[in-house]
């Protein structure tokens, strides 16, 4: 136990003597640290991005058929217009539209000789008029100028001519008793003068119908000419133009479903590119919607981001500067701004919106597809 106070009490003493030495010695003053300038640095959007064309597409054909023939290859380049593929059944139709480009001659030809006829059949009807015209003119005149014997003059033209003949009758048979005395005889003479006045306005009464029958047959095709204008005039027969438009239109129809049946035929580039995939084979059935020929304008690619989340997205406006890397191209660096960005969130997990950076030179190797990386400066 005293062994134990006597441990305990040289510690104590070794401790205040240390206590005591470090009280000694001089403080020392503690170095100011400066602060340090931090140049502004303009907040930044990182994303991620894929390198796509600026317009490409998946080509399929409109109507189902054999593939004939498979005219191009992964990597050639195309012109717009031209033909990628082909089907079978071209002979097929090449016969139909020829049957059918006949039809459609023979319908024209059917509707313009419809319309030449109403034309010749108008300008006819304009010259009967005028001929018309001038023979009622004429038969007129002679009826106008024609005075009938007084006896007549009361008379309708059938009646006169009743009246004339009864007594044209009368006075023959009265005469012809006397027919073979001698002229000198009184009542032969008599009889003769009074049969010779009875011819007369016979043939009068005759001459006067035969004016007045002139002028009514003048007006009555005078009539019928107007009538015939009237129907021309306007062209031909409302319902025989329907029926001549109706074939021609008809066969028309069925000409370009041919044509277009033809064109069908063929799968040809809708812009100039660069064929990316071929997955058809000769031989194969194809249907309308499968995907045969990728086709893409390889000449302007762009970048489109992959994980832009919908905080950052709110944060970027287009026109925003983007400095561009690409994981395949160390050391390749490239500035744009971002062109648009989507208004709807893309689909997948997650939200994050689609913004496009447009590329303004393609480096030499870069290819579609590749993973790029894009800084966004964005104002806050």
């Amino acid at each position: 136990m005293k062994s134990l106070k006597t441990r305990l009490l040289a510690a104590f003493l070794a401790l205040a003597f240390l206590l005591s030495a470090c009280s000694g010695i001089a403080p020392q003053n503690t170095p100011t640290v400066e602060p340090q300038t931090v140049d502004d640095v303009p907040p930044v959007v990182n994303a991620t991005g894929k390198v796509t064309p600026q317009q490409y597409s998946q080509l399929s054909v409109s109507a189902p058929g054999l593939v004939q023939e498979v005219l191009v290859e992964e990597g050639d380049k195309v012109e717009a217009g031209q033909p990628l593929l082909r089907l079978k059944g071209k002979e097929d139709l090449s016969a139909a539209i020829a049957a059918a480009k006949f039809e459609v001659a023979a319908a024209q030809k059917a509707l313009d000789d419809l319309n030449k006829a109403a034309a010749d059949a108008r300008t006819l009807a304009l010259q009967q008029i005028a001929l018309r015209e001038k023979e009622l003119r004429d038969a007129r005149y002679q009826l106008d100028n024609f005075t009938p014997p007084v006896e007549q003059s009361q008379m309708s033209a059938t009646e006169a001519l009743e009246w004339a003949k009864k007594r044209l009758d009368e006075a023959y048979a009265a005469f012809e008793p006397y027919r073979y005395y001698s002229e000198n005889n009184a009542t032969r003479k008599e009889r003769k003068e009074d049969y010779d006045q009875a011819q007369a306005d016979y043939n009068a009464a005759v001459k006067r119908l035969e004016y007045e029958t002139a002028v009514a047959v003048a007006q009555a095709n005078l009539d019928k000419a107007r009538r015939d204008y009237e129907t021309w005039k306007d062209g031909p027969d409302p319902k025989d133009l329907a029926v001549a438009q109706a074939r021609l239109e008809n066969a028309t129809a069925a000409l370009a479903a041919a044509e277009a049946q033809f064109e069908d035929l063929e799968l040809r580039a809708p812009f100039a590119g660069t064929v990316s995939e071929v997955n058809v084979r000769l031989g194969e059935w194809v249907n309308p919607g499968q995907p045969l020929v990728v086709l893409a304008d390889l000449a302007h690619l762009q970048v489109e981001t992959t994980d832009l989340n919908e905080i950052d997205a709110a944060r970027v406006s287009v026109g925003d500067p983007v400095i561009i890397t690409f994981d395949a191209l160390p050391g390749v660096e490239m500035k744009s701004v971002v062109k648009s960005i989507s208004p709807k969130a893309a689909s997948g997990s997650g939200v994050n919106y689609t913004a496009i950076i447009l590329l303004p030179e393609l480096p030499p190797l870069l290819r579609w597809g590749m993973t790029a990386f894009v800084d966004i400066q964005v104002n806050e």
